[in-house]
């Protein structure tokens, strides 16, 4: 067996052990936040087409890509909506995207060297297995990300190749479903289209791939933006809640990087009274009336708002900021006490499940006095359960641990890229360039618009590549042998 072969069957099965790992003790009916791409596809299962984001039979949407809902709903269709047996294949899924992407990766790096493809499967993995909020947790929908960017490169580094109907194929169908997916892989894809257009312009031949490619990508955001035409009134290309997120970040957050308090707060999905406004006004009203705010604060004040994009900036390539969506908790709070906190933005129930706290990184002296003056029936025990739980927070996120991972998924991958050119005489190689021309138009819309961790997520493979570039580099440099790269 080669070791390309042996790469992609050891990618498998840590991918899979690492799956069961991080989900094994949670496989049960009702421990699932399914969130709106899983409303989404429970609706399109029921025959109420694709609507209701947030339940409540509020209606038509486009406030979510069509293809994860629609991957949720094959799987629904199958195996029911919303059920244990659909979230396990759902992860089966993740498990096998993930190491697909790892085998793409695999042979897409064997002609540039055996350091870049060990280097660069090994650091894959190790992402996959190891972030905490990785795309092996129940219901990420980052593998499908991940699993198309891999496509991508593969297809890219074909570019300078004797044609490949198999590159070919992969390069129109990324173009094709990147628009279904999110923004980010959108452009992403456009890049790759427009070089790979530009280094075949002087043959006629070769330029049919990338024109079919981009034909592809303005049919199907064509077709997403008829439906939502009729569906909705409006002409949405992508995703309507463009504006939502505009002010999210940049008017709700003083700093462009919103906290996870201040999106528990907005979003309708948690929020009860933003939730009626939603329904009550109608997605698109609802989305329209933040734009008039967000525009207002932007030419207020745009020095602030450049700020704001040069802070989500430093987020994706020098430190990645972690917070896990608040921190979940079983106390049993009594009704009393469980309607306090919700009313007082403490706590969001989450049925069976249990409750978030969504206001865990306030001081514990703030928050001891705040739940001390609330009138609580159990109050020193519900303190106790905060403090528990915020200790627990601050060891992941904020210790030793949390740090590195910051720098881990953004800083490190950017440095080796830079320590790449310069082992390599002042330029990348092919595959380096290329990741980083992928990650580029993968994170481009989210720091111009709202960027988080959740978004940084899908970059794993390419940021693996920048890994294994350098290493490719370092053992060139070191043992004298020649730049493949």
């Amino acid at each position: 067996m080669g070791q390309p072969r042996l790469l992609a069957w050891t990618g498998l099965g840590v991918i899979t052990a690492a799956a069961l790992a991080h989900n094994l003790p949670r496989l049960a009916p009702g421990m699932f936040d399914w969130a709106e791409p899983g409303n989404v596809a429970a609706a399109l299962v029921q025959g109420r087409g694709f609507s209701d984001p947030f339940d409540g039979g509020t209606g038509a949407t486009a406030w979510v890509s069509p293809l994860p809902a629609w991957v949720e709903a094959a799987v629904f269709l199958a195996l029911g909506a919303k059920t244990a047996a659909s979230a396990k294949a759902l992860l089966c899924l993740s498990v096998l995207g993930l190491a697909g992407a790892n085998a793409l990766l695999v042979h897409a790096l064997a002609p540039f060297g055996a350091w870049i493809r060990a280097a660069a499967s090994a650091a894959f993995l190790a992402f996959c297995a190891l972030v905490p909020g990785s795309p092996l947790v129940v219901l990420s929908e980052a593998w499908l990300d991940i699993l198309l960017s891999a496509a991508l490169l593969w297809a890219a580094l074909g570019a300078r190749l004797p044609p490949s109907r198999a590159r070919s194929a992969a390069l129109i169908l990324v173009a094709l479903l990147a628009p279904l997916e999110n923004a980010g892989l959108a452009a992403a894809a456009g890049i790759v289209v427009l070089a790979t257009a530009w280094i075949h312009r002087g043959d006629t031949r070769r330029l049919l791939v990338p024109a079919v490619a981009a034909a592809a990508a303005l049919a199907s955001i064509g077709a997403w933006s008829a439906r939502n035409a009729i569906a909705l009134g409006h002409l949405v290309p992508l995703k309507s809640n463009s504006w939502f997120e505009l002010h999210l970040a940049n008017v709700d957050s003083a700093d462009g990087l919103p906290r996870m308090e201040t999106v528990l707060r907005r979003l309708p999905y948690f929020d009860v009274a933003e939730f009626n406004r939603y329904s009550q006004m109608g997605e698109m009203d609802y989305v329209a009336s933040f734009r008039a705010p967000a525009l207002a604060a932007i030419r207020a004040d745009p020095a602030h708002f450049a700020a704001n994009v040069m802070r989500r900036l430093g987020a994706a390539v020098v430190f990645c900021r972690r917070e896990g969506g608040g921190e979940s908790t079983r106390f049993p709070f009594s009704q009393a006490d469980s309607a306090r906190l919700a009313g007082a933005g403490e706590l969001i129930t989450m049925g069976p499940a249990g409750a978030l706290w969504t206001r865990i990184d306030s001081p514990p002296s703030y928050e001891y006095q705040r739940l001390h003056g609330m009138g609580l029936r159990d109050a020193d025990a519900i303190w106790l359960d905060w403090l528990a739980r915020r200790l627990a927070y601050d060891a992941q996120y904020r210790g030793a641990g949390g740090i590195a991972l910051g720098f881990l998924t953004a800083g490190i991958p950017a440095v080796a890229l830079l320590l790449s050119a310069i082992l390599m005489g002042g330029r990348l190689g092919a595959p380096a360039a290329w990741a980083a021309a992928i990650a580029v138009g993968m994170v481009l819309p989210y720091v111009l618009v709202n960027h988080n961790d959740r978004h940084q997520l899908p970059l794993l493979a390419m940021q693996a590549v920048a890994l294994g570039a350098f290493a490719q580099a370092l053992a060139s440099r070191l043992g004298g042998a020649p730049r493949s790269q």
